[in-house]
Order: structure tokens, then sequence, then C-alpha cells
């Protein structure tokens, strides 16, 4: 059914479920992930920041990954999340993609309204040409 899954997170809570969901739908359908991290310089950290995050982040998905015999390709790249989304899963190609809800901004708050999303999570549902997966 899946042979490529693309995975999106930037570290956050709604990100790392994803991430595991994203993992055991691969182990399930013997797909790989296609794991990105998106470097966005809006948010106003410097490039070795940004690059050490996105690092660390697609470090933990590989190494769950291989928890469960799943192959993971990792994807670091530059780009604004929300205005280069169609580019980005266009260019990896997969069958489905798992975003969480919500990126890291909403890792702080104590009462997110989950009747509502993050706005890359929206602007992948109005892009994608493949089927999305929200986690919240």
């Amino acid at each position: 059914m899946f042979k490529n899954i693309l995975v999106a997170s930037d570290g956050s809570k709604c990100g790392d479920k994803a991430v595991d969901l994203a993992i055991d739908l691969a182990s399930k359908y013997g797909a790989k992930i296609s794991a990105l991290y998106v470097m966005d310089f809006a948010l106003d950290f410097s490039y070795d920041d940004l690059d050490d995050a996105g690092g660390a982040v697609l470090d933990e998905i590989t190494a769950k990954g291989k928890e469960k015999d799943v192959v993971v390709v990792e994807h670091i790249i530059t780009a604004d999340p929300i205005q280069d989304m169609a580019t980005m899963i266009r260019k990896i190609n997969p069958d489905i993609a798992v975003f969480g809800a919500f990126g890291k901004s909403m890792d702080k708050e104590e009462d997110i309204d989950y009747s509502k999303i993050g706005s890359v999570a929206e602007n992948a549902l109005k892009v994608s040409k493949v089927p999305v997966i929200l986690v919240k």
C-alpha cells in the first residue's frame, strides 16, 4: 500500500507523535520513511543552530526507525515551510505524508485549542496531492 512515507518534524510534541505513527505505518507496510526537517530562517536562528537542531531531530527519527527495522532517508532543507510545501512534497514523492498538527511554538501552551491546526499543517492539507495524516 505504501512504499514511501513522508514525515516532517520540528522536534515538537506533535512532531514526535507524527514520527511514531509514520514509523509504525512503515513497519506494517514495509515502507521507507522520508524524514524531513525544514530550516526556516524566518525563525531568526543562525544557520548552525538550525542545522544542529535539524540534525538532532533527524538522528532521532533514524534511531526510531532502526528499532523497527525501517529504512529512514533524511532530508534537511532550507525553505519556507508554508510557501515551499508543495515543492517539498512533490520532490520527495511520498505515497502519504504525516505531519504534527502543531509545531514547536505550541509546545509551551497548556490549553491548546485542538479544534484548530497550525499554519504549516493547514497548508500541507491545502497543497498536498497525496493523502495527509495530521497527528495531535
